[in-house]
């Protein structure tokens, strides 16, 4: 264990991240549906905004799996998350000064290498710490999902008093208060991993794995339109941005409302279909998106973001560090981030640069389509998976 520091340890672990999730969350919401704003104000079309998210996605891929495998190799994650936040800070303020694509571009490949592995991180330390510690996950993390909101809806009411530029700034003023909490992150411990070469082929060999992967990375990625051009769709068509804050802000409350209640059912219902469900609730969601702009509309429906998202996620959670040897959940977790959905997100948002600007909103039909695969491969993931750890 780490020396002890009595602050620090006083705090029960559940609230201290909880309280982490608040504030490292928040810059979530400012980034994920506004970053795309903040480029359209520096200049870029939507090709271009497209190509920079998606190189962005692949290069998560280095990033996520490298410190997964650091933090599975030391068997703790406490110093590399802190590491990771102060990284994050210093590689968003080399946004600040970027204009043009190529500046704008290459300031958010180095971005993409160090957030996107902090978010992992997190989120691999967080299922840890519950089921050593024995607290409730969901309601932990719903704080994650409070604060998107907040960040998120500080946006809407931002850009009336300092347009776009001001996107970044939040963001910024989110990780700074990030590294400053990171302090109170616990010291979860597990066992030292050996040095494996062939870990990562391993998992990408195990049949189990790749569905897991696949059903995963079809539900997850069928978010790139609603990630990266439902805002700037739903402004051609006549919301403002507090309108449209308050469509997001919806789909998330019905996610931490989901996480609240998750206690109840996460293990009673198996993690594969959990995700199935979440795959079905896509199919939906997306489908009434693509047929209307109307406010009403858009209200009624997103709410299912607690089914498309939240069931998804909560399902890849729990498979985690009950299919996964512990020493390597956390090269799991960089794989299941990476390439499981960064790479299956980039992919599709580099497609959906010339397909948005050709379909509009009918993008979502397409989204659709990617949930129905998800469904596919979510079924037969639960008739491969035995309930216990896989053999790698």
């Amino acid at each position: 264990m780490s020396a002890p520091e009595p602050l620090r340890r006083r705090i029960p672990v559940a609230l201290r991240m909880a309280l982490f999730y608040a504030v490292s969350y928040s810059g979530l919401g400012v980034i994920v549906p506004f970053l795309p704003v903040w480029m359209q104000a520096r200049g870029l079309d939507p090709i271009e905004i497209a190509v920079v998210l998606s190189v962005g996605q692949l290069v998560r891929i280095f990033g996520n799996t490298g410190f997964g495998r650091l933090a599975d190799h030391f068997g703790e994650r406490r110093r590399i998350l802190m590491a990771l936040t102060v990284a994050s800070l210093l590689s968003y303020l080399l946004l600040l000064p970027a204009q043009g694509f190529v500046a704008i571009l290459a300031a958010n490949l180095v971005a993409s290498l160090f957030y996107p592995a902090q978010v992992a991180l997190t989120e691999n330390l967080g299922v840890l710490a519950a089921y050593q510690r024995g607290y409730d996950y969901g309601r932990v993390r719903l704080w994650g999902s409070v604060t998107f909101i907040g960040g998120t809806l500080a946006v809407g009411f931002e850009q009336k008093v300092v347009g776009p530029d001001g996107i970044l700034w939040l963001a910024l003023v989110a990780l700074a208060a990030t590294v400053a909490l990171a302090w109170m992150l616990p010291d979860i411990r597990t066992e030292r991993a050996p040095r494996q070469k062939g870990a990562v082929g391993a998992f990408l060999r195990n049949p189990v794995f790749l569905l897991f992967l696949g059903a995963n990375a079809f539900v997850q990625s069928s978010h790139a339109a609603y990630y990266t051009f439902s805002t700037l769709h739903w402004r051609q068509a006549g919301l403002d941005d507090l309108a449209i804050g308050l469509i997001w802000s919806e789909g998330v409350v019905a996610e931490i409302l989901l996480f609240a209640v998750s206690a109840r059912f996460v293990h009673r219902i198996r993690p594969t279909r959990l995700i199935l469900i979440g795959a079905l609730g896509g199919i939906v969601r997306w489908g009434v998106l693509a047929s209307t702009t109307d406010l009403g509309w858009l209200l009624a429906i997103n709410w299912l973001h607690a089914a498309s998202f939240a069931f998804a996620h909560l399902g890849a959670m729990h498979f985690i560090p009950r299919g996964i040897p512990q020493g390597l959940t956390a090269t799991a977790q960089g794989l299941y981030s990476s390439i499981g959905i960064s790479v299956a997100v980039a992919v599709a948002t580099l497609a959906l640069g010339p397909l948005y600007a050709a379909l509009g909103g009918l993008i979502f039909i397409v989204m659709a389509g990617f949930c129905v695969l998800s469904a596919v491969l979510g079924y037969f993931l639960d008739r491969r998976w035995d309930g216990g750890v896989i053999r790698l």
